[in-house]
C-alpha cells in the first residue's frame, strides 16, 4: 500500500494511556491502532460532522483521501447511521501497535460486528480502511482469550512451521517463514503470548511480512470436542444455518430504470440452497437489457458458486481458470456449464461488475474471470488482491491457521490478482460505483432512465 501522511494532530485528550469508544464500551489499547478505533467511534457516535471531518484528516492515508471525496466520505458516515445509530465496543479480539480488530455493538439490530482496522506498512501509518464483517462465532470469540500453557505454545508453533513447509503454495516461500517461526521462537519472541488470541496475532504478524497474503492467518477457534478430532472444521449445518438467516448473502434484487438489473450479493455462499436463490434471483432479471452485479461488500466464497452464476453469462462452455494445488501437485481447470437452471443471458447482454476495496478472493475470482474474458466491464476500486484458495488447518487444540494451498493462473493472462488486486476498467470511489455504472449503461442502450 502507499504511504499516508495525518494531517493534523489529535487533540491531547484523546492520547491518554487508556482510551475507549464511551464510558460503557470495552477499553481500547494505548496504541496507534488502538488510538485511532477510539477517535473513529467517538466521531461516529457524536454525529457531528466537523468531528468525523477531524478524525478522517488525522487518521486516514493521504493516498485514501485522495482517492474519495470527503463530502462522499461524510455522506457514508450518515448512511451507516441510519442503519446502525450509535456503535460500542464490546471485545478487543486482536490488538498490536498497528493492528486492531474489534467486536462492535450497533444500537439498531441485534448482531455484533467485527471491525478490522487497516493501516499501511510503512510511516506515518495511515489508516488504508475498516473492514466490517458479522461477527465470529460465540465460542470462537470466546476463544481469543483462552489462556495458553508453554506446552500448547511450543506445540503450535511447530505444527505451524511444519505446515508452512508442506502446505504452502510456495514451497520456497513456505520454507523461508517456517525457518522465521522457528528461528522467533528460539529467541523467545511466542513467550509473551498469554492468550490464543495473542498467540494467533504474533504468528501471522510475522509471517505476513515475508509474504504479504491476505488468506494466510492463524485464528484462535473453539477446542475441539474428542468425538469431532477427525474432522476439524465440519461447518456444513452451521453454515446453512447462518446461510438462511442472511438470505445466502443476496441483499437486494430489482429492475431499475431503463430495464437495468440489478444484484447485490456478499458471499459466494457453498450450498445448494444459495444456488436456489442465485437461480430465483437471475430468473427475475431474465429479461433485462443490462446488468449489474454488486460485490462492493463480497468477501468471496465458493468456488462452484462462482462457476454457477458465471454459466448464465455465456452460451457455450467456457474456460474460467486453472488451479494448481501444491498438495496433490495437480492442476485442475474451471469451466461453466454446459446447463443451467432456467434461461442463459444473451451473450452480447451487456454487464457490469461493481468492486470496492472489500471485494476479496472468490468475489476477485469472478470479476477477474469476467474482466479477461472481455464479458463484463468493472467499475469502482481496485479489489483486495487475495488470489489463493485456503483450507483451514488445525494446528492444536485451540488454534488454527487458514493455508493457502494452491494458486490460480488465467488461461489468457496467464497470472493472477495475488497482491495487486483487480483493477477497474472505470476507476470511480466505491460509494458512486453504481451511479457510474448506470450512467455506462444507459449510454451504451441509447436510452436515459429517471
Amino acid at each position: 500500500m502507499s504511504t499516508r501522511r495525518p494531517l493534523i494532530m489529535l487533540p491531547l485528550l484523546l492520547l491518554a494511556l487508556r482510551v475507549s469508544a464511551s464510558a460503557e464500551d470495552a477499553a481500547l489499547p494505548d496504541t496507534h491502532a488502538g488510538r485511532c478505533a477510539a477517535a473513529y467511534f467517538k466521531a461516529f457516535n457524536s454525529g457531528d460532522e466537523a468531528e468525523v471531518r477531524g478524525f478522517e484528516q488525522t487518521y486516514r492515508s493521504a493516498a485514501a483521501l485522495a482517492s474519495r471525496p470527503m463530502d462522499e466520505r461524510i455522506r457514508m458516515y450518515h448512511e451507516l447511521r441510519q442503519r446502525w445509530e450509535t456503535l460500542s465496543v464490546t471485545r478487543v479480539l486482536r490488538s498490536s501497535e498497528r493492528d486492531l480488530s474489534v467486536r462492535v455493538a450497533p444500537a439498531i439490530g441485534t448482531d455484533e460486528l467485527t471491525f478490522d482496522f487497516e493501516f499501511e506498512d510503512k510511516p506515518p501509518y495511515g489508516l488504508i480502511g475498516i473492514r466490517i464483517a458479522a461477527g465470529m462465532r460465540p465460542e470462537d470469540a470466546e476463544a481469543q482469550t483462552r489462556p495458553v500453557t508453554p506446552e500448547l505454545r511450543a506445540a503450535t508453533v511447530q505444527s505451524f512451521a511444519d505446515a508452512l513447509s508442506s502446505m504452502y503454495v510456495y514451497p520456497e516461500v513456505g520454507e523461508k517463514m517456517a525457518a522465521a517461526v522457528r528461528e522467533n521462537a528460539a529467541s523467545g519472541r511466542y513467550d509473551g503470548a498469554a492468550t490464543a488470541g495473542e498467540l494467533a496475532e504474533a504468528l501471522t504478524r510475522d509471517v505476513q511480512e515475508i509474504c504479504r497474503d491476505k488468506h494466510l492467518r492463524v485464528q484462535a477457534s473453539a477446542p475441539l470436542r474428542a468425538s469431532a478430532a477427525s474432522q476439524p472444521d465440519d461447518r456444513q449445518p452451521t453454515l446453512i444455518r447462518e446461510g438462511r438467516r442472511e438470505n445466502y448473502g443476496f441483499e437486494r434484487v430489482e429492475v431499475l430504470p431503463g430495464n437495468i438489473g440489478y444484484l447485490k450479493f456478499n458471499i459466494f455462499h457453498p450450498s445448494g440452497e444459495a444456488q436456489e436463490i442465485a437461480a430465483a434471483a437471475l430468473a427475475f432479471l431474465a429479461n433485462c437489457e443490462a446488468l449489474i452485479f454488486d460485490l462492493r461488500d463480497n468477501g468471496g466464497g465458493s468456488p462452484e458458486m462462482i462457476k454457477f452464476i458465471s454459466s448464465y453469462l455465456f452460451e457455450e462452455p467456457t474456460y474460467l481458470n486453472t488451479f494448481y494445488d501444491r498438495r496433490s501437485r495437480k492442476t485442475s481447470e474451471t469451466w461453466t456449464t454446459a446447463t443451467v437452471p432456467g434461461r442463459r443471458f444473451a451473450g452480447d447482454l451487456p454487464v457490469y461488475v461493481l468492486t470496492s476495496g472489500r471485494t476479496f478472493s472468490g468475489a476477485e475470482e469472478f470479476t477477474y474471470n469476467l474482466k479477461c474474458l472481455k464479458r463484463a466491464t468493472i467499475v469502482g476500486e481496485t479489489t483486495g488482491g487475495g488470489a489463493h484458495p485456503v483450507t483451514l488447518h488445525r494446528l492444536s487444540d485451540g488454534l488454527a491457521v487458514t493455508m493457502p494451498y494452491a494458486r490460480a493462473e488465467n488461461p489468457i493472462t496467464k497470472t493472477n490478482w495475488e497482491g495487486v488486486g483487480v483493477k477497474p476498467d472505470i476507476e470511480t470511489p466505491a460509494d458512486a460505483a453504481l451511479d457510474a455504472a448506470l450512467r455506462e449503461a444507459r449510454a451504451r442502450l441509447g436510452r436515459r432512465g429517471s
